[in-house]
């Protein structure tokens, strides 16, 4: 499914978000505004501590997949290419979205995600509540684990 309009959490019954940033044509550019509470749970506060960027996708063009046990949510822009996102909030399977140009993806703590088949010139902002950890703590990178805690 590629992402074309904003879906509601809601109607989907789903933790994460997926959606559409505007496009706004001005007479020398385009100007892409994502006021990020359009884009979370209603109410929900998203304090940013770390932005990164990646870029220069090889091979396969996929991430690993994981989720984060602890505080650490993500909000993740796709500024150019494209890629599926394999996301799930249940432990009931994995569902993929094929993100392009413009989708800004909001995903929790304790849901399943995790980039493939990305096109070599995918180009993805990401914004998180954590600073960086090396160490990788906080992270579950074992699909049947993660089906375990989400069961909970």
């Amino acid at each position: 499914m590629v992402i074309k309009k904003e879906v509601d959490p809601k109607r989907q019954n789903r933790k994460y978000l997926i959606g559409e940033v505007p496009k706004i044509t001005a007479p020398n550019f385009i100007m892409n505004p994502a006021e990020l509470r359009n884009y979370l749970p209603k109410g929900k506060k998203f304090v940013i501590k770390r932005v990164y960027w990646i870029t220069d996708w090889k091979g396969s063009g996929s991430s690993g997949q994981h989720c984060h046990t602890d505080r650490e949510e993500e909000i993740f822009i796709i500024f150019r290419g494209s890629a599926n996102i394999i996301l799930d909030d249940d432990g009931k399977g994995k569902k993929k979205y094929k993100l392009v140009d413009n989708n800004i993806v909001f995903v929790p703590r304790l849901v399943w995600h995790g980039f493939e088949n990305a096109s070599s010139d995918f180009l993805l902002l990401a914004l998180t509540t954590t600073n960086y950890d090396a160490v990788r703590k906080g992270y579950c990178e074992d699909y049947q684990k993660f089906k375990k805690i989400v069961k909970k």
